[in-house]
């Protein structure tokens, strides 16, 4: 299992790939080729630079025709540049089948080179086993939030960066899932997405998202 507080962890050191210099990301998988690899594509990359791969699929779709198979020993991360301070939105469709063995992550970085050093903020688990969607937290700030999983369909996850104050809140499908500090001794930045399968069977990513301003459909209006 790859998630951690606090725990050292020997690895090869790799060279690293290019960082995407975000004011915008967003991939919904569909300029690529079904059942491709998603390493080397669009700035995707298997965690410390090796053969993690997650796989471009038509199976499940939340923006036809394609998503992301996160299944098995997937692992993949896309990696950011200049990501600090402000407010930041990152979103990520999710399906889980009812029948999931293992479980799903979207993970959030605050620091990460191929070969470390790694710092985890967000660590949100799903696994249709235990009928949860866990915020674990991250490498010195733990998570606590629990709320059951809805599987069969797609469902978002958004997460609230607020790195001007060092605060993030979670959501999933809407609800409010958790809230807690960024970090206490890492970097107030957003390194890198990690999308990871922990032995899960099949399951599905689309439409990863990353902005600073909140998308309209999430905004809420009072008309007069």
């Amino acid at each position: 299992m790859k998630f951690w507080c606090m725990i050292g962890v020997a690895v090869l050191v790799l060279v690293a790939p290019a960082t995407v210099q975000a004011q915008l990301f967003f991939d919904n998988f569909d300029s690529y080729a079904p059942g491709s690899s998603i390493i080397g594509q669009g700035g995707w990359d298997g965690w410390d630079g090796g053969g993690w791969d997650a796989f471009v699929t038509t199976d499940q779709a939340f923006s036809p025709p394609n998503s992301l198979n996160v299944g098995g020993t997937a692992d993949v991360v896309q990696q950011f540049a200049g990501v600090s301070g402000g407010t930041w939105y990152a979103r990520v469709k999710t399906y889980v089948p009812s029948g999931q063995q293992g479980d799903l992550f979207f993970i959030i970085l605050d620091e990460y080179a191929h070969g470390g050093p790694y710092h985890w903020a967000v660590q949100v688990r799903l696994s249709a086993s235990e009928g949860v969607v866990e915020n674990m937290g991250g490498t010195d700030v733990p998570g606590g939030g629990i709320v059951s999983i809805i599987t069969d369909q797609w469902v978002e996850i958004m997460v609230e960066c607020y790195l001007a104050t060092n605060q993030y809140a979670v959501s999933y499908g809407g609800e409010f899932l958790d809230a807690q500090a960024w970090t206490v001794e890492g970097q107030l930045a957003i390194a890198a997405f990690d999308l990871f399968s922990d032995g899960s069977s099949d399951a599905y990513m689309d439409d990863v998202w990353l902005d600073t301003t909140i998308p309209v459909e999430l905004m809420s209006f009072s008309v007069e």
